[in-house]
């Protein structure tokens, strides 16, 4: 059994390289999957630093005057988008080396 921990859009790091590797497959000698998940990775992480960079909600303390900003989190596995596609990178990498 396996588990997926996200929060916000997070689960899209998983569902960009997939759909980019699908997309790719019909390459010859295995070269869409590399390829694939390298599109994927640079979209994921695009995607991810787009998401995760908003700007927040400004709350002030009324006592102390402290200001603290709220941020909707997009993660995966409790990592931010933009870094798990570094992993999807390397994979690619791995793959277009294996590549016949």
């Amino acid at each position: 059994m396996f588990f997926l921990v996200w929060q916000g859009w997070g689960i899209l790091s998983v569902f960009i390289p997939v759909l980019c590797t699908v997309l790719f497959a019909g390459l010859p000698n295995g070269l869409g999957i590399g390829i694939g998940l390298l599109v994927g990775a640079a979209a994921n992480a695009y995607i991810g630093h787009r998401l995760n960079n908003q700007p927040g909600q400004v709350l002030v303390d009324k006592n102390t005057g402290a200001e603290v900003v709220l941020r909707k989190k997009h993660t995966l596995f409790y990592v931010p988008m933009q870094y798990v596609s570094v992993l999807w990178a390397v994979l690619g990498i791995f793959a277009l080396i294996n590549a016949h």
